[in-house]
């Protein structure tokens, strides 16, 4: 792994090494580049049998052309034909014509005179006239008077603001190429630095071949690095945001499907422009050394293969355009996915890079599209350009500082200091080599007078730049290396070391940090006075291998160091005739002392080493160690007084827990209290009778209070309630306690039987009613009369059904199923269902006649999760009842368990917590349930206890009241939580909870989010003390 590493790092940089050589190569072309100031694109004009248009490319601009003689210049939309003594029948003609110019050599008889007309002269089709350059023949045709012309072209250089732009942009794609190099060299296996490198390479590449694409396109050497790098950034900034800053979840199921699927059109279209351009060079009839070509023509094949390279690169654009919306698709949804503040911080950057690169992207897609003579002309250079500055900007300033965190190992202090030294002394220069050109162009053969007229005006302006350049130089100096202008940079690490409030000796840290690197200080440490105040302890330093640990302090000593603010040491003879305050600052090897005081107290010094220069500390390096002091002082009381809050905190949970534990156990004997009363104690006949209704919750009081006041009336109750919250047990006790309590309780569950089978069991039926009426049969109805009928789910029956039993509810009467005999009834009715009748009324599925004769007295039950205080009751109530059932004996839940019981959100309600504790019951084999009877589920959904301190709260004097513990507001501090790393190994995330949290055990439980009976059995298993 170590060599292929070392391997994929010797094959990066040697790619961006080649990358710098092939831009370099491109703008040594393009600068020597010969240029005649026509512009023309891919397309050729084919001659057509029967038409005089001869071949040749259409001319679609020409920028300050220049031309000689009595010929006129071609003019945009004339065909150029022919240049020199080469035939154009192709762009690739054009550009290959265009670098055999730049090595031609004059032929004979081509030098004249100035101002000579070579159209009137028998001369070779390149000349050159003195004083005014060179000129050569060229013919096109004129496609307004339909005529073959030629005229006299200049041959020029390419445009300085083209060279201009192609040098800025090599400039700071340089640049930002350097800092992904040493990004990767740092981190050479982060998949963002490589990719960010990669992005590089082919970015200076592509942009550099791309601006100057009509020029290169006569080599083919040229342009292979070009297309390849081109046709590859949109897919390679799609692979970029697909992996960073995580893999998108389609990635990670196809990770070879997906990568083929982005890369495959840019490799198809590599391939097919290669072969396009390499058959046209094999095909080319441009040779130097042949020069009557005018009666050769192409074949056919060549205007084709013309024809599918610029559909081709025109298609791929359109496609590039698509990239790069699944680019920003991409980056929104990582923005918005991630989680992370730095990811965010990084792709808020790139996002907003985005976003301003729509609409130059956007511009030049439509040049694309629509105007394709502006985008081939350059028209899309500068929009491109903005872009992906844009985009680089933001890689820079997003990636590498909120992740990689190596911009200021990079652009360091001293490297700003050289750069921009040197760029005044690049600027200087370039305005003195102006001046100087400026006048020697003046006069070419300048008079004695002349010259020095020029001599002086130059040695003045010299003179006068000089002078200005050192005062700027004084001013660079003293802004990068006068430390007193430092303070700024040290007071913004004070204030977030004071934001963050941390503990003193991270404090103590940056600000001795900021004295070292501000005052030139190797060696320096912090003392703080201990709480007797007789001596001096040793917060944190650097460089004190020789410096105590503590030091003596005597009241003549404390005396002296509280009288003045600062001591410097000073050279006197022996030691016990030295003042107590130099006594100190020989016995602790340092030259200078500063006092911190916390609370207006003194507290504690500064102590500093001798400066790298040998210099003493001066009244200004005083001010900037006030100014640290006063801040360092206030970071130092507020960590105080955050810890003292940390550990009001601790001892707070502590006292919670002990409480929470109390109430555990006052509820458990709360509970077998309840249970024996309801033993030994016979019931009231004219108490409330709860049944089997367990619980004590105000949501439950509630509910029996309105069972008390409904129960003797004979009104229909419709009882509601999610599934399991006990609606048959409440209907029993409706029944209990009302005056039909000595006749019969029927129930019927409406949901376990099909629409005709309810109707039969709910009114009977006669004999032969229907196949299998064997006989006649009592209906529900007929057995409940005098009594009470509980129709449970009375939401699931059909619409039939419902009709009938609207008309028994009205009327009290009925016919058995197949009979003709009215039947009268004397029944009380109570419903219950856990359906939201209103939205069944208006999806059509309950009549809405029947609903209100059935809601006449609602009772809804409440869920579980909305009565936790009851849990311990009913819990303890079914372990007793299944213990003995069960025949074991189980006399309690361990305080843990019972925990997670109270916390469960319990979906199925009391159903599911009777089969959990049913469960635990079977698999317990102590005397008491734990959490390994619970079930796995239930112990997933146990959340970790906030860290917390209670506030405490006045309580008016006439409502004198108990305050359940879920309402006690709680205060959290921000780094009392603490994390461990979940990849550390079991035995070593004990360990170093425990370490984090000073030994206690029950706190380094909670920070795990594990029960501490579990964690201290975990210890135990492990061996840690």
């Amino acid at each position: 792994m170590k060599k292929q590493g070392i391997l994929e790092r010797a094959i990066l940089f040697t790619c961006g090494i080649l990358a710098i050589i092939y831009s370099v190569i491109v703008l040594a072309f393009v600068t020597t580049s010969p240029d005649l100031r026509l512009r023309a694109m891919l397309d050729s004009v084919e001659a057509q049998p029967g038409q005089a248009i001869p071949a040749g490319i259409e001319i679609k601009a020409t920028p300050d052309i220049q031309k000689t003689g009595s010929f006129p210049a071609p003019q945009v939309g004339d065909v150029l034909t022919k240049i020199g003594d080469y035939p154009i029948r192709t762009f690739h003609d054009f550009s290959k014509v265009l670098s055999t110019l730049r090595d031609d050599k004059l032929p004979p008889g081509s030098q004249l005179q100035p101002n000579s007309d070579p159209t009137e002269l028998p001369v070779p089709n390149l000349v050159e006239i003195q004083d005014d350059g060179r000129y050569i023949k060229i013919e096109y045709w004129n496609t307004e008077q339909k005529t073959a012309k030629s005229a006299w072209i200049k041959i020029q250089s390419i445009p300085s603001g083209d060279v201009a732009i192609s040098l800025l942009w090599f400039s700071l794609e340089l640049v930002i190429l350097a800092i992904g190099a040493f990004a990767y060299w740092m981190r050479p296996f982060d998949r963002t630095t490589r990719i960010f490198f990669v992005m590089g390479i082919i970015t200076l590449v592509a942009f550099i071949g791309g601006y100057n694409w009509w020029i290169i396109a006569g080599s083919l050497m040229l342009n292979i690095p070009f297309v390849v790098a081109a046709v590859l950034i949109p897919a390679i900034t799609l692979h970029f945001f697909i992996t960073y800053p995580r893999v998108i979840p389609w990635l990670a199921q196809y990770p070879v499907g997906l990568l083929r699927t982005v890369y495959s059109i840019p490799v198809l279209t590599t391939f097919v422009i290669l072969a396009c351009l390499a058959y046209l060079r094999w095909t080319s009839l441009i040779d130097p050394g042949q020069k009557d070509l005018a009666q050769i023509e192409y074949p056919q094949l060549v205007f084709e293969t013309v024809s599918i390279l610029r559909w081709t690169v025109y298609t791929y654009i359109s496609v590039a355009g698509l990239y790069y919306l699944m680019t920003l698709a991409a980056l929104f949804y990582g923005y918005f996915k991630s989680q992370n503040a730095y990811e965010r911080n990084q792709l808020k950057w790139i996002a907003l890079a985005g976003l301003i690169s729509t609409g130059p992207v956007g511009y030049s897609l439509y040049l694309a599209e629509f105007n394709r003579t502006q985008f081939a002309l350059g028209g899309a250079g500068i929009p491109m350009f903005l872009a992906s500055v844009s985009f680089m900007v933001a890689f820079v300033v997003g990636i590498i500082r909120y992740r990689l965190m190596l911009i200021e190992q990079i652009i360091s202090r001293g490297m700003l200091f050289y750069v921009v030294s040197a760029g005044i002394s690049i600027v200087y220069a370039t305005v003195i080599s102006i001046g100087s050109l400026v006048g020697t162009q003046l006069n070419r053969t300048p008079s004695t007078n002349q010259a020095v007229s020029v001599f002086l005006v130059m040695l003045f302006a010299i003179s006068l730049l000089l002078w200005s350049r050192d005062r700027i130089q004084r001013l660079i100096d003293r802004r990068f290396f006068r430390q007193k202008y430092q303070l700024d940079k040290a007071l913004k690490r004070m204030n977030r070391a004071v934001g963050r409030l941390g503990d003193q000796r991270s404090i103590a840290d940056r600000m001795l940090t900021s004295c070292r690197e501000v005052l030139q200080v190797k060696s320096a440490a912090i003392y703080l006075l201990n709480p007797d105040r007789n001596q001096f302890e040793l917060l944190t330093g650097f460089h004190i291998e020789n410096s105590p640990s503590a030091v003596p302090c005597s009241p003549e000593l404390l005396e002296v160091l509280e009288g003045e603010l600062a001591f410097q040491r000073v050279a006197t003879g022996l030691l016990k005739e030295a003042s107590p305050a130099q006594q100190l600052l020989r016995l602790l090897g340092f030259d200078f002392i500063y006092n911190l005081e916390l609370d207006g107290e003194f507290a504690g010094f500064v102590a500093l080493g001798q400066r790298s220069a040998g210099s003493t500390y001066s009244a200004e390096d005083l001010t900037f160690l006030n100014a640290m002091g006063q801040i360092t002082s206030i970071a130092l009381h507020s960590t105080k007084i955050h810890q003292d809050l940390r550990r009001l905190n601790e001892e707070m949970r502590i006292k919670v827990e002990k409480i929470d534990d109390q109430r555990r156990l006052v509820s458990i004997l709360q509970a077998e209290l309840t249970n024996s009363q309801e033993i030994s104690e016979p019931s009231n006949p004219n108490d409330l009778q709860r049944g089997l209704i367990k619980g004590n919750s105000p949501a439950i009081r509630s509910v029996m209070e309105t069972l008390r006041k409904v129960a003797n009336a004979e009104s229909t109750v419709l009882i509601r309630g999610e599934s399991g919250t006990g609606k048959e047990l409440l209907a029993q006790a409706v029944h209990e306690n009302s005056a039909r309590r000595d006749q019969p309780l029927v129930r019927v569950n409406c949901a376990a039987l099909s629409p005709s089978l309810l109707e039969s069991e709910l009114f009977g039926h006669v004999k032969g009613a229907f196949t299998g009426a064997h006989e006649d049969r009592v209906g529900r109805f007929e057995m409940a009369n005098g009594g009470t009928l509980f129709l449970d789910e009375i939401g699931d029956i059909s619409l039939d059904t419902q009709v009938k039993l609207l008309r028994v509810l009205q009327e009290r009467a009925f016919e058995r199923v197949g009979g003709s005999k009215t039947l009268h009834v004397d029944v009380r009715l109570i419903t219950a269902t856990h359906q939201n009748l209103e939205q069944r009324i208006t999806e059509g599925l309950f009549r809405e006649d029947l609903y209100y004769r059935l809601n006449v007295i609602s009772i809804t039950l409440p869920p579980l999760r909305e009565r936790r205080e009851d849990i311990f009751e009913l819990a303890f109530y079914f372990l007793k009842r299944t213990a003995h059932r069960l025949g074991k004996r189980i006399t309690h839940i361990d305080p843990d368990a019972i925990e997670v019981l109270e916390r469960a959100s319990w979906p199925g309600n009391i159903r599911q917590l009777e089969n959990v504790i049913e469960r635990a019951v079977v698999l317990a084999e102590e005397e008491v349930i734990t959490l390994k009877d619970l079930p796995a589920d239930l112990l997933e959904t146990k959340k970790r206890l906030p860290t917390r301190v209670i506030e405490t709260k006045p309580v008016l004097p006439e409502t004198v009241r108990r305050v359940p513990l879920s309402d006690v507001e709680v205060i959290t501090f921000p780094g009392s939580e603490n994390h461990v790393d979940p990849q550390l190994s079991e035995p070593e995330q004990l360990k170093l909870a425990l370490a984090e949290c000073d030994g206690n055990k029950a706190q380094a439980a909670r920070m795990l989010g594990m029960p501490r009976s579990t964690y201290y059995s975990k210890l135990k298993k492990y061996g840690i003390s």
